[in-house]
Formats: C-alpha cells, sequence, structure tokens
C-alpha cells in the first residue's frame, strides 16, 4: 500500500501530533459543550449533522450543541436553521474547540478543521456509514502498516473514545479498520442519519426541489466512486452504456419511472442531458441524500454502503457492477466474506438490469439487515442510542 506523503494531512501531521496532545492539558472542558462537524467541513450532513439536529430539539436546555465548518455560507445557513454555527478557522470557533468537552465527527478529526483543537475532549466517531471496502489499517501491510501504527501511537486522524457501530459484525470490521482493541469503547447504536426514514417523507416535498415529477416510480442509482487506476471516464463510461439502452428505457416507460444516477463527491461530473425517464445529479445537487433515498422505490448500486441504508426499508435492492473484475484488480481490497451478498440479485448488463427493474426483488435486503443491523436497535431512534451512549459515558 502506497502512502501519499504529500497530502494535507500527513504534512500537518508533526504539528498536529505536538497541537492536538498539548489541548488535553487544557483544564475545565465544559462537557456541556457539544461540537460537532462532518464531511471535512465541506458539508452540512451525514450522521453527525442528524445527530446535532436531535440535540437541539430535545436537549438544548441541557446540551450547548455548535456546528463546526468550514465555509461562512454553511455557517449561515446552519444558522438561519435556528441552530449555532461557526467557522473552525474563526476566532469563535477555535474558542469553542479548545472549550468542548464532547467532539462528534462523521469523517475525521479533520471535520474540525486542518488541525483540531479537540484534544482532550471526549471523542465520538459515528463514522459515514459502514460498507465492503478494506480502508485505514485493513488495507495496509508489512512496513506501511507498522508505520502508521506507529503514527497513529502519537496522533490519528481517526482518533475517538467511543465509537458508533450498527451490529456485532461492523463492531468486529471497525476493530480492524481503526486499530481498536478490547478495552476501546464501541457500542452498537445505530446511524442518526438513518432516522430520516422513520419520519413523514413526503415525495412531493423531497424532489420538488429537484423538479423531479414526484408521481413516477422513483429508481436511483448511486454507485460508489472508481479510482484513478480504473481510468477518469470509467463511471461515465457506465452511466453512458445505460443511458443508451433501449431495453432500459422501455422498461423505464413501461414502468413509469425515472432513473436517477446520483455521483459520489469523487466522481466528476458526467455530461449528459438529462430527459424525461432519466436525470443525473452531481453530488451537490442534492441537500440530504437520505431523504432522496426514503422516497425512492428501487436502489441500484454496487460497492456503495447506500445499500446498507436502504435496507432498512425493506425495498428492493439491485447490484450492478458491470466491471466487477476491473473493480476488484484496480480499487481498495474488498472484505470476501461479504461478497455472497452481492450474488443475491445482480447484474452486469443494462439489459439485465432492465429484467431486474421489471422483476424487481427484495432478497438481499433480509442479508444485508442481518449483518448490519443489530436486533438490539431495529425500529429504534438512533439519535436517542447514541445520545444516551455519550450521556453515560461522561456523566451528565
Amino acid at each position: 500500500m502506497k502512502i501519499d506523503w504529500c497530502s494535507p494531512r500527513k504534512v500537518s501531521w508533526i504539528a498536529n501530533a505536538v497541537l492536538f496532545n498539548l489541548c488535553r492539558l487544557i483544564p475545565n472542558r465544559d462537557k456541556r459543550l457539544w461540537v460537532f462537524g462532518g464531511r471535512e467541513g465541506e458539508q452540512y450532513d451525514d450522521n453527525s449533522r442528524y445527530l446535532f439536529e436531535y440535540v437541539n430539539t430535545h436537549f438544548a436546555d441541557k446540551i450547548h450543541a455548535v456546528w463546526l465548518t468550514k465555509e461562512e455560507k454553511t455557517a449561515e445557513r446552519v444558522r438561519k436553521m435556528g441552530y449555532e454555527s461557526f467557522t473552525f478557522s474563526s476566532r469563535e470557533g477555535k474558542k469553542i474547540e479548545r472549550k468542548a468537552g464532547v467532539a462528534i465527527y462523521s469523517h475525521a478529526l479533520i471535520d474540525f478543521g486542518l488541525f483540531p483543537l479537540v484534544g482532550g475532549a471526549f471523542i465520538v466517531s459515528l463514522w459515514h456509514g459502514v460498507g465492503f471496502k478494506k480502508c485505514y489499517n485493513d488495507k495496509y501491510s508489512g512496513w506501511a502498516l507498522r508505520a502508521k501504527e506507529l503514527m497513529d501511537f502519537f496522533f490519528s486522524w481517526t482518533h475517538r473514545d467511543l465509537t458508533i457501530v450498527t451490529s456485532e459484525y461492523v463492531k468486529k470490521q471497525f476493530s480492524g479498520i481503526f486499530g481498536l482493541g478490547p478495552k476501546d469503547l464501541i457500542e452498537i447504536a445505530g446511524q442518526p442519519r438513518n432516522d430520516v426514514f422513520k419520519t413523514n417523507l413526503q415525495k412531493k416535498n423531497v424532489l420538488s426541489r429537484l423538479d423531479i415529477d414526484y408521481n413516477k416510480t422513483i429508481i436511483i442509482y448511486m454507485p460508489t466512486y472508481r479510482g484513478k487506476a480504473m481510468g477518469a471516464d470509467a463511471m461515465a463510461k457506465i452511466v453512458n452504456d445505460l443511458y443508451q439502452n433501449k431495453q432500459l428505457d422501455n422498461v423505464l416507460t413501461q414502468k413509469d419511472a425515472i432513473f436517477i444516477v446520483k455521483l459520489h463527491p469523487l466522481t466528476p461530473h458526467i455530461d449528459l442531458p438529462n430527459r424525461k425517464n432519466f436525470m443525473i445529479l452531481d453530488y451537490g445537487a442534492v441537500e440530504s441524500n437520505q431523504e432522496l433515498l426514503g422516497v425512492s422505490d428501487i436502489l441500484i448500486t454496487d460497492f456503495s454502503s447506500c445499500c446498507v441504508d436502504f435496507a432498512l426499508l425493506n425495498r428492493p435492492v439491485i447490484f450492478y457492477m458491470p466491471d466487477k473484475e476491473d473493480f476488484e484488480n484496480n480499487s481498495e481490497p474488498l472484505y470476501e466474506e461479504l461478497l455472497p451478498i452481492f450474488d443475491l440479485n445482480s447484474c452486469d448488463t443494462p439489459g439485465g438490469l432492465a429484467e431486474k427493474i421489471t422483476d424487481s426483488s427484495t432478497i438481499a435486503v433480509d442479508k444485508l439487515n442481518e449483518v448490519f443491523e443489530d436486533e438490539s436497535i431495529r425500529g429504534s431512534c438512533y439519535s436517542e442510542n447514541v445520545f444516551k451512549v455519550i450521556a453515560r459515558e461522561i456523566g451528565i
């Protein structure tokens, strides 16, 4: 595994190894002051967003919750929603980081900036999904793994005091990914972003904002990204093949459906004109992925963890993998024990996908829920579960 020593995280590592540990010496952090961040400060989204809103709605009298972000325009948007928010580069943002007793992220400590000041706070990792591709420690080996473990001893971007997971399998998986031991605190509580599925989502409200006919059957295609080794236009070729396929077009017409391609944030824009039954949405075009999933009737994906979320709705999931061999050879390694799940309802050609849509099935859904959703949290409020764990651990 090749390490990119020129990445901003690596370049700033020495400074953070000093700064983060110095911050641990700050006395009297306020355990009722909680800071939240997500998506490296780029967006107001994901698990931390939904827990942030839950805390503000239900415990504003007990918890002072603040959203920290990279851009002032995002902070302004959050403030207009009635919440408190600052940029992490602002004077006020830095002051709050130094005082906060709890820090909650969805991606990494970089959610609080390139030089996070939350060392010494009770740090909670909600993460941004559970999935099939190996990352962090699980994709390193040999000297690279030893080097990473040594660096992590002094400072890790994924440092946490509490790890939130969704099942026993994920608990084991995350232990390997983040190098967690038996003494590390890992709690099965669920992903707060999926609480949105239990709300009264209205197709009209969600889809009208995207200029999508809410009377249609909504088929959403959410593929994961293709790395550089697979070619810059790998995803564009896959989407173009679907766009041009007459059999798929006919099925969409017969089902009175619209096929929505929702691109991964790392996937470049695909320049194809939208038509009546086929639409391409860049990542930033959608305010909430979860709301879009919540009003969709069928999900098509590949190795994206969005299928784990969508399975909670008990609606059809189809795995479309036209480049499976290329992906397995040139992208992140996959967890082999999970590969049989894909065989339950998969296809690899546009025509095969058209047939799967015609006779949609939930055959893969039960297995996804069996592996990724613990019975102890099934049907519960995930935000409430997480809040209770944090409150218990910090003693409030």
